[in-house]
């Protein structure tokens, strides 16, 4: 427990540090998407963790190496998830993984990130409609991790596209990563560098724009006589202040840190069955009302697994009005097809 307690104000420390340093005006980033969880998982667990415990069982999430890299492993060797996300209107998400892992080599990782906003409506500046449009975001995600006991370093290679009407934007980004699993306890510490590189191609800027670059430290433990494993990830190190926090003058110094916060908390019913809870601050903070939260920020979910496939359910409460669900299925290619070879 000391070392849980040194970890976590180390965190906060960095984030102290990170508040007073100059200021990141939001709206101005290339790329947004990529900030939205693609993995159900994760949604649950308040959408930003980067720490997820140790996993025994065969079937497991071969996704989550799109928010960590670090995070695919050996264990996932043949195993593939795919994930549908729904959001509001025609929006919707599906993202896919797939590890695959080579003994003396290390674990690679294929994924997939589409987000498709619909048909939309265009009008001129006059107001005069101009007929329907598409808009869509993706990124291709190439993985490479590897391990020396006890520790776990992986990074990513993205190739990320964003289309509005005909003009697009393109860029070169990478994410690299440690994560730290204790040999005796169910502590997993992680830290993440996220979406940095260089544009190839910015057709739809409108000033100078900056890429979604994040600093995320994460912590998850399972105390050993109890059914639940803990996580907290501090988010948002580099930008300091966001939008919200410079126009909010009445937020104090505990506020400003909750809103770079995300909590989660698993009940482990059994290796099969699991319920998941989460808490994203920033989410309630900017988007509720003023009469109602409405229970934005908080976020939920299940899993449930046999010996061949893996089902992930998340909700996501954004706003007063509404939220929205993200369903996650995961396969073991050996079990399916080739054990029996």
């Amino acid at each position: 427990m000391q070392q849980i307690i040194f970890l976590l104000g180390v965190a906060v420390g960095w984030l102290g540090v990170a508040i007073s340093g100059m200021a990141q005006v939001g709206g101005q980033r290339i790329f947004e998407f990529l900030e939205i969880s693609p993995v159900a998982q994760i949604t649950a667990l308040g959408r930003h963790q980067v720490a997820v415990g140790y996993d025994s069982s065969r079937v497991q999430e071969a996704t989550q190496f799109m928010l960590n890299p670090a995070l695919n492993q050996a264990d996932l060797d043949q195993q593939v998830s795919l994930h549908y996300t729904p959001y509001y209107a025609d929006i919707a998400q599906v993202s896919l993984g797939y590890s695959y892992h080579r003994a003396g080599v290390g674990t690679f990782g294929f994924g997939l990130q589409y987000l498709d906003y619909g048909s939309l409506e265009g009008f001129d500046a006059a107001g005069l409609p101009t007929g329907d449009f598409s808009a869509q975001d993706f990124a291709v995600v190439l993985n490479y991790s590897h391990q020396m006991r006890p520790f776990q370093l992986g990074g990513n290679l993205k190739w990320v596209n964003s289309n509005i009407a005909g003009y697009s934007a393109s860029g070169l980004l990478a994410d690299i990563s440690g994560v730290f699993r204790h040999p005796t306890q169910d502590l997993t510490v992680a830290l993440v560098i996220s979406n940095f590189g260089f544009l190839l191609r910015d057709e739809l800027a409108v000033g100078i724009r900056q890429l979604p670059t994040d600093v995320k430290i994460g912590v998850s433990v399972k105390p050993r006589y109890m059914p639940f494993r803990f996580h907290v990830t501090v988010n948002r190190l580099i930008d300091g202040y966001d939008y919200w926090e410079q126009n909010d003058q009445t937020l104090g110094i505990g506020g400003r840190i909750l809103r770079h916060l995300s909590f989660g908390t698993e009940l482990l019913l059994s290796s099969s069955f699991q319920l998941r809870v989460g808490y994203n601050h920033l989410t309630r903070s900017t988007l509720q009302l003023q009469q109602t939260a409405g229970g934005a920020g908080l976020t939920y979910g299940l899993m449930f697994r046999t010996n061949r496939f893996r089902v992930d359910f998340s909700r996501a409460v954004l706003h007063a009005t509404g939220a929205y669900n993200q369903f996650g299925l995961s396969l073991d290619l050996e079990q399916l097809f080739f054990k029996s070879l």
